[in-house]
């Protein structure tokens, strides 16, 4: 009889964890993939939604060019395209 194995998880692409989160990251690694994902889904059940935050047009006005990156992004696209 052939038994299934889990694939190994891969760590080159894990991201970038905070520290004081890494207990959680060992935690979560040790589950078996239908207990991690009923943890996961468990938790985005409980996130609450963000208040938006609005800001009035007139504000909104008075920050244009407030950052000047320079550059024609017309020019640069018929530079790169018609040579």
């Amino acid at each position: 009889m052939i038994g299934t194995m889990t694939p190994p998880r891969s760590t080159s692409a894990a991201p970038m964890v905070p520290e004081p989160l890494q207990p959680l990251v060992k935690q979560l690694a040790e589950l078996n993939a239908d207990d991690l994902d009923l943890v996961i889904r468990a938790a985005r059940s409980q996130v609450r939604p963000r208040e938006l935050r609005t800001v009035s047009w007139e504000s909104l006005n008075e920050l244009k060019g407030i950052v000047a990156w320079g550059g024609n992004a017309d020019e640069d696209c018929k530079a790169l395209y018609d040579g």
